[in-house]
């Protein structure tokens, strides 16, 4: 899908910039990036002198009050096509964390936290989510808050947290961890406390980084909380406000994983498409055969309709006035039909891009396999492609348990 009509001409030379910058310094070190976390610091530091850190954050704070969703759909893509991990990593830290601070105008928390952001340093922020008993409990919207696991209680001017998280993505190398709590399960969504906590907060605990088959740039450890206090004024907003906002980081959290779907795909579609014009079989290029151009063919027609699916819910998420808010049934919805398709559609074209490489895939040389272990960890995220579905549905009439 041709974007030309959609983007403005800054948004064009954004994309050829970021382009470039993958090209030139992502592409060249994808293995290196998986053995080494100071190749993965190099890179993010070169993006943070680009700007793209302090995009997210308030003028007030140094930053540059944030970017439109079609423009970081493009940033993040041409990312994802070098390497997901450091997508997903640059997208987190510019803003995505502390975004509901941001629209509540939580002036403690900004204060606190945002500065670091803005300066020249790779300064990282965490989503602290799953729950390690429970696990996609903590996503699932029919539970309506009830799932989640980890206990958050007010004590005089303090909150006070017990419980475990999963998989947060820069656990144990994060400056701040907006953390995923319960104040009382019987409320439901009212129950829901969205608690920002300080790296060095008292409590705070962490496990090893987690070895992993996919996005090896990116780290993720167990976070744990044993009566971790943290000033009230530390909550985003308040109860029902609360849950607004995690359901809206749901939608965000969707879009994202979709443009990183888009991005991986595109990678595996450009090495395949080279691929097969250099290797020759029996006198002519592999894709010149029927066979091959078949499956060429049909990479292209799920990649394209990912784009203009992905931009689409970019749009959508730029137009406040035409849409439902972020945290409404019907976006969240909207975003996990995105996501949902998007990561099958990766996989899909991952797997064919292997098929067509042969036994060659099989080599980090090449660059296939590495996108084919990232595209899988796009359908097992955020509670996977199934608790995606209850999201689909529940956009549509209220489906409950």
């Amino acid at each position: 899908m041709y974007l030309r009509h959609l983007l403005t001409d800054e948004q064009r030379a954004i994309r050829e910039t970021f382009r470039e910058f993958v090209d030139r310094e992502i592409v060249p070190r994808r293995e290196a990036l998986e053995q080494d976390r100071t190749v993965v610091e190099e890179v993010l530091g070169k993006l943070v002198k680009m700007g793209l850190q302090r995009s997210g954050y308030p003028e007030e704070y140094g930053g540059d009050g944030g970017l439109p969703m079609v423009t970081l759909t493009i940033i993040c893509e041409e990312l994802a096509r070098g390497d997901a991990g450091v997508s997903l990593s640059a997208g987190i830290n510019a803003g995505m964390i502390l975004q509901p601070a941001v629209l509540a105008g939580n002036k403690a928390v900004l204060d606190r936290f945002v500065p670091p952001f803005c300066g020249e340093e790779v300064t990282y922020a965490c989503l602290s989510m799953t729950d390690s008993t429970g696990g996609a409990d903590t996503e699932n919207p029919l539970l309506r808050g009830r799932g989640v696991k980890t206990r958050a209680r007010l004590d005089g001017e303090e909150w006070v947290i017990d419980g475990n998280k999963s998989w947060p993505t820069h656990a144990g190398i994060a400056s701040v961890y907006l953390t995923v709590c319960n104040t009382d399960p019987s409320l439901g969504d009212e129950g829901v406390a969205l608690i920002y906590v300080p790296a060095d907060a008292p409590g705070l605990s962490f496990g090893k980084p987690e070895r992993k088959m996919g996005y090896r740039s990116s780290v993720n450890a167990s976070v744990f909380y044993d009566g971790v206090r943290v000033p009230k004024e530390y909550r985003v907003a308040g109860p029902g406000k609360d849950a607004e906002f995690y359901h809206a980081i749901a939608s965000g959290a969707q879009w994202h994983n979709a443009t990183q779907s888009l991005g991986i795909a595109q990678a595996a579609f450009d090495i395949a498409l080279e691929y097969t014009g250099l290797r020759i079989s029996d006198g002519k290029p592999v894709r010149k055969w029927s066979l091959a151009a078949g499956i060429i063919a049909d990479m292209a027609i799920k990649l394209e309709i990912m784009r203009g699916a992905v931009y689409n819910l970019a749009v959508m998420m730029d137009e406040h006035a035409s849409y439902p808010p972020l945290f409404s049934r019907e976006m969240v919805a909207k975003a996990s039909i995105v996501r949902s398709f998007a990561a099958d559609a990766c996989v899909w074209i991952c797997n064919k891009a292997m098929e067509l490489l042969g036994s060659n895939g099989l080599s980090p040389e090449y660059g296939v396999e590495k996108c084919l272990r990232d595209a899988k960890i796009t359908q097992l995220v955020l509670g996977g492609q199934q608790v995606a579905k209850y999201r689909v549905v529940n956009g549509y009439y209220e489906y409950t348990v």
